[in-house]
């Protein structure tokens, strides 16, 4: 009998035990589910808001009359964005809403694009972007001489292309000389320079214009002057 009462109470003891340490992981688990958990979760999503920053994605188009070309923002933020400052080479630019993330504005002129972007957090991103598909460079003068007295030179111009019907020449006594010759396929040109300095003028065919002035000898009279000036800066 007391060997039956010795083993209950033992029977006992364990069962106790193991309620004791069921209810401590129950304990536990309910603290971790319901307090740890939670909290870590919050505090994670509060801080994720506080330090989020904007983002976009920027592209431009390739400009298919070397005059205009399109800009286009995707925007990826978190949160909505609270303003928004566009700039090219420091002049403000506005631009159109296309959907709900998305906006875009026609440029008309190469310049290093600045975007400004501040979210509902106060956080800030600037974004740049280099533009530089559109010609606004006129027609560039290579390979001149001159042999009695006849200027020759190419004319190229590596996007729009060279307007030959508007290269022509000019001179104290005649405001319009024509070329002696234009070899279209190749941009080879040629002039007849007499007493009088010769300005050349030709532009692209987007109206960028070049002017080329050369003395009697077929010396180019805006090199001769670059020339004359690093000199003078050379002997200071």
């Amino acid at each position: 009998m007391n060997h039956y009462n010795n083993q209950s109470r033992s029977n006992r003891r364990k069962t106790n035990s193991g309620y004791k340490k069921s209810g401590g992981r129950s304990s536990f688990l309910t603290v971790l589910l319901f307090y740890i958990l939670p909290f870590l979760a919050v505090n994670s999503l509060i801080f994720l808001l506080v330090t989020s920053k904007p983002k976009g994605e920027v592209s431009i188009s390739e400009s298919k009359d070397f005059i205009s070309t399109t800009m286009e923002l995707k925007i990826s933020s978190l949160l909505p964005i609270s303003s928004m400052e566009m700039a090219l080479d420091g002049t403000p630019i506005e631009a159109t809403k296309t959907g709900s993330k998305s906006y875009s504005v026609i440029l008309t002129n190469n310049g290093v694009l600045e975007i400004k972007l501040t979210s509902l957090n106060q956080m800030k991103t600037i974004l740049h972007e280099q533009v530089n598909v559109l010609d606004d460079t006129p027609p560039s003068m290579k390979e001149t001489r001159f042999v009695d007295g006849v200027l020759s030179f190419y004319l190229e111009d590596t996007q729009a292309g060279v307007d030959f019907s508007s290269v022509y020449a000019s001179d104290d006594d005649n405001p319009d000389i024509l070329p002696l010759s234009i070899d279209r396929s190749t941009g080879l040109i040629t002039f007849e320079i007499k007493k009088e300095n010769l300005t050349i003028n030709a532009k692209d065919k987007i109206g960028n214009e070049m002017h080329k002035t050369f003395n009697p000898q077929g010396e180019s009279i805006e090199e001769s002057e670059e020339e004359t000036e690093l000199e003078e800066a050379k002997v200071q």
